[in-house]
C-alpha cells in the first residue's frame, strides 16, 4: 500500500498546488470583477502518467500498474460581499488506461474528486474522492474512497476533523 499511498500524496500535492495557483490564473485570465456577472471558472487539462502498486491484481499478489491519460480540473472561486472565500473544484480522469508490469493485463482507471472550501467567519473544507481501477477477470478490480472534512469556528478552534480512506478489492469470482 506504500506506493499507492505515495501516489495519493503526490496527487493531493498536485491538487493543493492547483488550488494555490488557480486563483492567480482566474485573476489574470478572467474578466474584471466590476464587469462580470459571474465569478470566473477555470478549466485545466493536465496529462497524467502515473505508476502505483495495486494490491488486488495478479491473483492477490499485487502488481505495479502504469496508466496514462488526462485529468481535467474545473475550478471555480468567488469572494462574497463580506470577504469570504469560496472554492469549488471538480477533478475527473479522461481516457486513463494502462498495463500491469507483471501480467501485462490492461487496466482502466476512473477518478472523481470533489472539493469544497468556504472561509468566511468560519472555515469548512470537504473533499470526496472515488477512484476505481478495473482489470480483466475476477479479483483485479479495486475501489478506493477518500473523504475528509474540517470545520474551524469563528474563534479559530477546530471543531470537526476527519479523514477516512478505504480500499476494497472487488469480488474474486463472478
Amino acid at each position: 500500500m506504500g506506493k499507492l499511498a505515495g501516489s495519493w500524496a503526490a496527487r493531493r500535492r498536485l491538487v493543493l498546488a492547483a488550488l494555490l495557483l488557480a486563483p492567480l490564473l482566474v485573476v489574470t485570465a478572467g474578466p474584471s470583477r466590476a464587469h462580470a456577472a459571474e465569478p470566473p471558472t477555470t478549466i485545466l487539462r493536465v496529462p497524467l502518467d502515473i505508476s502505483y502498486f495495486l494490491p488486488c491484481a495478479n491473483g492477490g499478489a499485487g502488481e505495479i500498474v502504469n496508466v496514462s491519460g488526462t485529468f481535467m480540473m474545473v475550478f471555480h472561486s468567488s469572494i462574497d460581499e463580506t470577504g469570504g472565500t469560496h472554492i469549488k473544484l471538480l477533478e475527473v480522469q479522461q481516457r486513463v488506461a494502462g498495463f500491469g508490469e507483471t501480467t501485462g493485463d490492461r487496466y482502466v482507471s476512473t477518478f472523481v474528486n470533489l472539493f469544497n472550501y468556504n472561509d468566511s467567519s468560519a472555515l469548512t473544507s470537504t473533499q470526496q474522492v472515488v477512484f476505481r481501477i478495473t482489470g480483466p477477470g475476477p479479483g483485479n478490480d479495486a475501489l478506493i474512497r477518500i473523504v475528509n472534512h474540517s470545520t474551524r469556528n469563528a474563534n479559530g478552534t477546530m471543531t470537526v476533523a476527519f479523514d477516512t480512506i478505504t480500499l476494497e478489492c472487488e469480488a474474486t469470482s463472478p
